[in-house]
């Protein structure tokens, strides 16, 4: 009986948690789940940024493999890759913008210089690489002659004339941009 009076005056003198007490523990724990809640949103974000680099990069090396395998064809009567040396290809602001770009899954011109170039615009449009801001993001190739005599650069040496290719991809809003250089011969 000594035992139960014992728990009663400990249930007695016991308190439990005031209002107050209540009111900053859910504080504290809203501002945990306020942090936690922006770093999700920070990692999303970087998620994001992180696939669309990777996408451009796979464009990028995507353009180089298709100049190097067929540089040696023809378009408008001269070799693809001089034709590229004094008409740089780029993604117009238009086709960059447009929130239905026409995506080419059957190629349809008569040779195969077109097609590569009807390919990279179809995958350098929005529905492939985001497209923020159409005025800012460029998606740009230019290609370099380097030879002995009669270039804008010049080598040393009268080897084989040499072209060097520069992939340039702006991306989120003009604020990433991602550049591969590549020799293609």
């Amino acid at each position: 009986m000594l035992g139960e009076v014992d728990k009663k005056i400990k249930r007695l003198t016991e308190k439990g948690i005031t209002l107050i007490e209540g009111l900053v523990a859910t504080a504290i724990i809203g501002i945990g789940f306020v942090a936690v809640f922006q770093m999700v949103q920070y990692s999303v974000r970087s998620i994001d940024v992180s696939g669309e680099r990777t996408k451009a990069t796979y464009i990028a090396g995507m353009v180089a493999e298709d100049l190097y395998s067929d540089k040696d064809q023809e378009r408008a009567a001269v070799k693809f890759i001089d034709y590229l040396t004094t008409n740089p290809w780029s993604l117009s602001n238009q086709q960059c913008g447009t929130n239905t770009p026409t995506i080419v899954t059957n190629y349809t011109k008569t040779n195969a210089v077109e097609n590569k170039m009807d390919k990279w615009t179809s995958r350098m449009s929005k529905n492939f690489l985001k497209c923020n801001n159409a005025t800012t993001e460029r998606k740009k190739l230019n290609m370099y002659k380097m030879c002995h005599t009669g270039c804008a650069y010049t080598k040393t040496q009268a080897h084989d004339d040499i072209y060097i290719g520069k992939m340039e991809l702006k991306l989120e809003s003009g604020s990433k941009t991602k550049r591969l250089y590549f020799q293609v011969q």
